[in-house]
């Protein structure tokens, strides 16, 4: 029962950081752009080498690493699905952290739009709490130990 409430909240959490990263993560005066949009400008970043690119591949490849996982999570391969969960957690957390400690750059022409990160954020923590949970439970054995009740 555990390993199946550990998967529903991880199967939300995953979710959940997707549906974040299509909300707004930069703003530009009544511009907004969503994560994906961002990676576009990665040139302006001095990002336009083999590590924009590598940034870019790994971002993109998020949305269907969460897609595998919670289709591992349906067809009941919850330790696998876990453990790719912790991966898109860590990757995907890590990233929305950053751009959520940065804050709301209230009045400035340029800044983060606090509504990406912080969605993509909570996905991620509540993904990581449900694959930890999953990865925890006990799972019940049909053998019988020597000496055990039957």
């Amino acid at each position: 029962m555990r390993s199946a409430v550990g998967a529903a909240i991880a199967a939300v959490g995953l979710i959940t950081s997707i549906t974040g990263t299509f909300l707004p993560w930069l703003k530009s005066g009544s511009t907004t752009r969503d994560s994906y949009e961002v990676l576009s400008l990665r040139d302006l970043a001095g990002l336009d080498g083999v590590a924009g690119g590598v940034v870019t591949s790994v971002w993109v490849g998020l949305t269907p690493l969460a897609m595998i996982a919670v289709a591992l999570y349906v067809v009941r391969f919850r330790r696998i699905a876990a453990c790719v969960g912790l991966l898109f957690g860590t990757i995907g957390g890590t990233v929305a952290l950053l751009a959520a400690v940065q804050g709301d750059s209230k009045g400035a022409l340029v800044g983060i739009s606090i509504a990406g990160p912080v969605v993509t954020l909570a996905g991620a923590v509540l993904t990581i709490v449900g694959a930890i949970t999953v990865l925890t439970s006990n799972r019940r054995s049909a053998v019988r130990t020597p000496g055990g009740n039957p």
